[in-house]
């Protein structure tokens, strides 16, 4: 039986990254996943650009299968949220409308309410 339970948070290690998810493992040699669902809420293409293998990370249990593997998640590591709310800051590019036909004098009339816009940030 593991000594780990639901909503304990534990330190592992990436053994391995799957499209679908991070393989990890604790100190102790317990493996578990964090499905890439679970590393933040936002939409990750890529999970390396998150993780990589032997890097170590605070996770939290979601649960422990029969088999005692660990379902984790890193939602709740203080890291992967400052990434979520770094992302909520938009670029002036992601403003501009893909259906809309930008030309040389529209890019003019726009420049000065996009230096304005980055100023802010």
């Amino acid at each position: 039986m593991t000594k780990y339970h639901k909503g304990q948070f534990v330190k592992v290690k990436v053994t391995g990254i799957q499209p679908y998810g991070a393989f990890v493992e604790t100190l102790d040699h317990v493996e578990g996943l964090i499905h890439i669902s679970e590393v933040m809420n936002d939409y990750i293409h890529n999970l390396n650009v998150f993780l990589s293998v032997g890097q170590i990370v605070k996770a939290k249990v979601l649960d422990v299968s029969s088999d005692g593997k660990l379902n984790l998640t890193l939602k709740e590591n203080d890291y992967f949220r400052r990434q979520e709310r770094k992302k909520e800051k938009k670029s002036v590019l992601d403003e501009i409308n893909q259906e809309q036909t930008i030309g040389f004098e529209s890019l003019r009339q726009k420049l000065p309410e996009w230096i304005n816009k980055s100023d802010l940030y």
